[in-house]
């Protein structure tokens, strides 16, 4: 099990800045998110980066670029540029040997979508990617997203599709997505079973993807370590803190996650 810092909250920092500043703060495994303007155009520098952030010493995931991604959206336009950057991210990943890549399935952007439609894109999408990675071997994390009005699917419906998936995907369970939408933590981590990989680990208040500091909001914390102990799966634990957030909470949300961990033995 690994803790994780997302570099999210410094998405408007530099790349490089933004990687000294978290590992000054504890990092030792940072999940980049390949969005804002210091990743714009990533794509043509890869082999530059790679070589700088792999000069660090810390070891890295890669969160897929968020902002105006759309795999499943009505314009083809967009759809064509997210799977773009979706492969674009696997072939980062591969260089710096990341230990995986997050992929949104899509969302419902427009009201009253079909969303039968937007779920059998999504898995077109799913396998279209499945099959481009089939060089790269990266670890593909599917990622629960959106609220009421945006996911494309209900909890069982969302469960039915990962049993669709290719069978090289796996999955991360994002708590504050999961505490938006009011999913059952227990019945989805148990039936996502040994594929379940990662959780992003932020807080909110039911109603807002606000992604703020564990204990900042209404994330039942003590029944989610709870249940991860009960089933016992090595799991990456990934600090997902929102834009601007004070660094000295990733530190702290660091100790809490290792202080469940020594009580659970891993520590």
């Amino acid at each position: 099990m690994k803790i994780f810092y997302s570099e999210l909250c410094l998405v408007h920092d530099e790349v490089l800045q933004g990687i000294e500043k978290l590992i000054s703060h504890g990092a030792e495994h940072i999940e980049l998110m390949l969005d804002g303007k210091s990743w714009d155009g990533f794509e043509e520098r890869m082999d530059i980066l790679a070589e700088k952030l792999n000069s660090y010493g810390a070891t890295y995931a890669v969160h897929s670029p968020v902002w105006n991604f759309n795999l499943t959206a009505a314009s083809g336009y967009i759809r064509k540029a997210a799977m773009q950057a979706y492969k674009d991210s696997i072939v980062f990943a591969d260089k710096i040997s990341a230990s995986h890549v997050v992929l949104h399935p899509g969302f419902a952007d427009i009201p009253h979508e079909d969303k039968s439609h937007l779920k059998a894109m999504a898995l077109e999408a799913m396998e279209e990617l499945a099959a481009f990675n089939e060089v790269y071997q990266v670890d593909l994390l599917i990622e629960n997203v959106g609220n009421e009005k945006t996911s494309i699917f209900t909890m069982e419906e969302y469960l039915t599709f990962l049993d669709q998936l290719p069978s090289t995907f796996r999955y991360i369970i994002d708590i504050g997505h999961a505490n938006i939408t009011g999913w059952d933590l227990s019945l989805m981590i148990r039936r996502m079973g040994k594929r379940l990989k990662a959780f992003h680990i932020n807080d909110n208040d039911g109603e807002m993807d606000i992604h703020q500091a564990m204990y900042e909001g209404t994330v039942d914390w003590a029944e989610f370590f709870r249940l991860i102990r009960e089933e016992g799966g090595n799991y990456d634990l990934i600090l997902e803190y929102n834009v601007n957030t004070d660094l000295s909470k990733l530190t702290e949300g660091k100790k809490i996650l290792l202080k469940e961990l020594s009580e659970r033995g891993e520590g």
